[in-house]
């Protein structure tokens, strides 16, 4: 390869040192980006003539560009650690108490109906709120009537679907449906930060996915219960606030002993401790006493429990000391 002088010398655009310090314009001029192979001349001379006194190439009055901040980086543990606040946020939103284990077991559950000869004790909704009302008053808490929330997601009967017939009952079943919902409890504390329900004989009807068939009436109510504890559980934003579920315990006298065959005194009720020549000897009236009487008992346990669980999660004030 021969070697050949250059035959065209193209000038670099970039004034050199000299040149700039004699026409500080040069610089307002130069072009944005210098060309290839020109960085050598800029770090030389250009970055000299930039740093000489005079030739700053700015206003020097005018304040230092910021340089952009970088992108802030996500912390995993503070997303996670923000996760788990909002969870705990929604969760306290609303707070379902625990139902009495024995009145789930063993209450509110019976049939009317056709050959139903010892139906239950139904409490009137008017003698329950009452009762209810007396022992929060125990506590020192003065309940109000109805308190209206919603933001629930609730669980209804489909009355326009085709009932399905189902084995264990009396009757066919409505479909299911989920639709957002509200429900307008009984009771509440003043500032409504507790909500009481005390779910009926109506509540029951109410609410169950029973498609009418029969002359018979079953009730399931700790079922019921159970089905709103989880609906009452789906809202997760507004003012915090506990949910006291309470239902008819739907008292009896006797209760199917099926070693024996047949109905017999149901135990810890007024009926057994009588004797049986004393149970013979009772009236209609007599009996459907001794009944309100083991209903109102029962309703009182029930409401008992919820009041020792509210205070020791601190739901509602300490006991009054008694004197």
């Amino acid at each position: 390869m021969k070697i050949k002088p250059v035959a065209k010398v193209i000038p670099s655009p970039i004034p050199t040192a000299a040149e700039a310090a004699a026409d500080p314009s040069l610089l307002k001029a130069a072009p944005r980006r210098a060309p290839r192979g020109a960085g050598a001349l800029l770090g030389a001379g250009l970055l000299g003539s930039l740093l000489a006194p005079g030739c700053t190439g700015r206003d020097a009055s005018a304040p230092a560009a910021t340089p952009p901040s970088a992108p802030a980086v996500s912390d995993p543990a503070d997303a996670e650690a923000a996760a788990r606040a909002e969870e705990a946020r929604k969760a306290a939103a609303t707070i379902v108490a625990p139902i009495l284990q024995k009145a789930l077991d063993e209450e509110g559950r019976g049939a009317f109906g056709c050959d139903a000869v010892d139906p239950p004790a139904f409490l009137s909704e008017s003698d329950a709120l009452d009762l209810i009302e007396q022992e929060f008053a125990k506590v020192g808490v003065k309940l109000r009537r109805e308190f209206e929330m919603d933001g629930f997601t609730r669980t209804i009967p489909d009355k326009g679907g085709k009932p399905v017939f189902d084995r264990n009952r009396w009757a066919p079943q409505y479909p299911a449906k989920t639709v957002p919902g509200g429900w307008m409890f009984d009771l509440a504390t003043e500032d409504g930060a507790v909500a009481v329900e005390f779910l009926s004989r109506e509540d029951g009807e109410r609410e169950s996915f029973d498609a009418d068939f029969s002359s018979i009436d079953e009730y399931d109510l700790p079922e019921l219960a159970q089905r709103l504890r989880g609906e009452f559980a789906t809202r997760t934003d507004g003012a915090p606030v506990a949910i006291a579920l309470f239902f008819d315990p739907f008292a009896s006298n006797t209760v199917w002993n099926e070693k024996r065959g047949k109905l017999v005194p149901r135990p810890g009720s007024s009926f057994a401790a009588l004797s049986g020549e004393e149970r013979d000897s009772l009236d209609w009236e007599q009996r459907r006493e001794l009944l309100r009487r083991d209903a109102r008992e029962l309703l009182r346990e029930q409401v008992r429990f919820f009041l020792d669980w509210a205070q020791r999660e601190g739901r509602l004030p300490a006991p009054i000391p008694e004197k």
